[in-house]
C-alpha cells in the first residue's frame, strides 16, 4: 500500500475471539428509538442541503464518550480496533476490501466526489472527481454494496469509533490475542473508516485518525460490536 503510513506498521497476526459487528453503522432511529435524542446534525427536520432524508441515515455528532455510555445499555459495545479491521478487510489484504485500485471503490463507498461537490460541499473538500456517488452527506444505511462479510460502509460514509485509546506503537507491541490498547490514560482514540468528507486515501482498511473522547462532528458515527457468549 503505497498511502500506508507509520502508524499502520508492522504488519501482523492476531487471534480474535468469536464477535458480532453491525452490519450496518447505527442509524438515526435506532438511537432514537433506545436514548430519545438524536444528536444528529443533519436530520428529517434539518437536512443537508435541503435533500430529504430520514432516519435510516446513520446517527452523528456522537463522541467516543458518548458510545461509552450509550451502547452498554444496548448490551452492544465499540468494536477493537482489530475486530473493527477484519470485519472491513473482509478476508482481503489489498488498500481498500474492493480492491487495489481505489477506483475499484465505485458502487461501495460514500466519499467527497464529483456529486458532493456539484451539490454545493465545501470548496476546501479534497474530491475524488471519478466517483458519483450520489451523495451531498451521509446516505440511509445501506445504500452501497456491502463487504464480502456482508457489511456496509466501512468504507466512507462516517468514520466509525473504536474502543482503543491511539497509541502509534501499538502494532510493534501487540498482544495476539484480542488485542486492543488502552485508553484510560491515552490523549487521543481511535476511528476508522473515512466519511463522506474524506477522500479515498482515509477510507483504506488500515488508515488510523485519532481524535479526543469528547470530539463529535457531523462526520462521525459508529458501528456496533457484541461479543459471543458461550
Amino acid at each position: 500500500d503505497d498511502h500506508a503510513e507509520g502508524d499502520e506498521s508492522p504488519v501482523h497476526e492476531v487471534m480474535l475471539s468469536a464477535y458480532f459487528l453491525s452490519k450496518y453503522e447505527m442509524t438515526q432511529g435506532q438511537w432514537l428509538r433506545f436514548t430519545g435524542e438524536n444528536p444528529s446534525r443533519w436530520t428529517p427536520d434539518f437536512p443537508l442541503g435541503g435533500i430529504d432524508q430520514d432516519l435510516s441515515h446513520p446517527v452523528e455528532q456522537l463522541s467516543w464518550d458518548d458510545c461509552r455510555r450509550v451502547l452498554p445499555r444496548m448490551g452492544l459495545a465499540l468494536p477493537t480496533e482489530a475486530q473493527w479491521e477484519n470485519g472491513c478487510r473482509a478476508g482481503t489484504s489489498t488498500p481498500w476490501w474492493t480492491g487495489d485500485e481505489k477506483e475499484s471503490l465505485r458502487g461501495a463507498t460514500n466519499l467527497a466526489d464529483k456529486d458532493a461537490k456539484a451539490l454545493g460541499a465545501p470548496p476546501n473538500w479534497l474530491y475524488e472527481p471519478w466517483l458519483e456517488d450520489g451523495a451531498r452527506g451521509h446516505a440511509p444505511v445501506g445504500s452501497y454494496t456491502a463487504n464480502p462479510f456482508g457489511l456496509h460502509d466501512t468504507c466512507g460514509n462516517l468514520w466509525e469509533w473504536c474502543l482503543d485509546g491511539y497509541d502509534r506503537g501499538f502494532y510493534a507491541a501487540s498482544p495476539r490475542v484480542d488485542p486492543v490498547a488502552p485508553w484510560d490514560d491515552a490523549e487521543a482514540v481511535v476511528y476508522r473508516g473515512g466519511s463522506f468528507g474524506n477522500f479515498c486515501w482515509s477510507a483504506r482498511s488500515a488508515d488510523r485518525s485519532a481524535p479526543t473522547v469528547g470530539y463529535a462532528d457531523p462526520q462521525t458515527g459508529v458501528r456496533a460490536a457484541r461479543a459471543i457468549e458461550e
